[in-house]
């Protein structure tokens, strides 16, 4: 554990230092910016449109952290040769590829916190109530959707190279409710082969949108907060997915000649 830790914590000094976590940030500050705009001229309901506007992008800048900082790290290790006197201690590869992990979702909550922070305070400035409820259910599934996200692109950095790595997982988010539509529509079209494999599809593909209540949290006047039961399925759906990356991480670093 000591390791683990040790490793999670240059990991997290390192991703706390990039600047990039800081201007987007500023992108952030800028959006709450703009709903102040919205509230001057005093638009009845158009700024809750905003402060959705707003969720979704911070957890876009979110997501964009992970990706990068998690896709980054063992290649990076490779490339710079910094991993062979790493693991020339009593160091195994199970607990260095954890300790990365941790690491960079550490960094990763730091950025969701210095997000949530910024539009906390934009929206009691504005004197709208906050549904903290439903924004605590929020903030809990965006960590989670955050670390499927950040195992993921180790997975994919161990599999592929670095700008591949990144371009797919970053597509993969994107293109996350898109994708849940186009399997809506289509499926009943389909023959049943088709329905068989769009159905191992859906299954081995992680569903990230099911972890977004954006809308809702923005709307919390109108939604009550998710069941306990609810929120506790998302939470195992998330570990099976997280485990699962984690563990063809672990397999693919193996298989790695050092």
């Amino acid at each position: 554990m000591n390791a683990i830790r040790l490793i999670a914590k240059g990991v997290l000094i390192e991703g706390v230092r990039r600047r990039e976590i800081y201007a987007v940030v500023l992108v952030s500050v800028l959006l709450i910016g703009a709903v102040l705009t919205v509230d001057f001229f005093d638009i009845e309901g158009i700024e809750k449109f905003y402060r959705e506007v707003a969720l979704l992008v911070m957890s876009f800048a979110t997501a964009a952290t992970a990706v990068v900082l998690a896709a980054r790290q063992l290649p990076r290790e490779f490339e710079n040769r910094t991993i062979y006197p790493m693991m020339a201690r009593p160091v195994s590869r199970l607990q260095f590829l954890l300790g990365k992990l941790s690491g960079v979702l550490l960094a990763t909550l730091f950025c969701l916190a210095i997000f949530m922070a910024v539009y906390v305070a934009g929206t009691l400035w504005l004197g709208h109530r906050i549904p903290w409820a439903l924004f605590g259910q929020y903030v809990f599934l965006q960590l989670l959707m955050m670390t499927i996200v950040a195992t993921m692109s180790f997975w994919l950095s161990m599999v592929l190279n670095l700008d591949a790595a990144i371009s797919i997982a970053a597509v993969l988010y994107l293109s996350a409710s898109v994708l849940s539509s186009l399997v809506t529509y289509i499926f009943p079209d389909l023959t049943t082969v088709g329905r068989y494999l769009l159905t191992a599809f859906v299954y081995l593909v992680p569903q990230l949108q099911i972890f977004d209540l954006s809308a809702k949290a923005t709307h919390g006047t109108d939604w009550p907060p998710l069941s306990l039961a609810t929120m506790a399925m998302l939470t195992a759906y998330a570990a099976v997915y997280s485990s699962g990356f984690v563990g063809l991480s672990l397999l693919a670093f193996r298989r790695r000649s050092l």
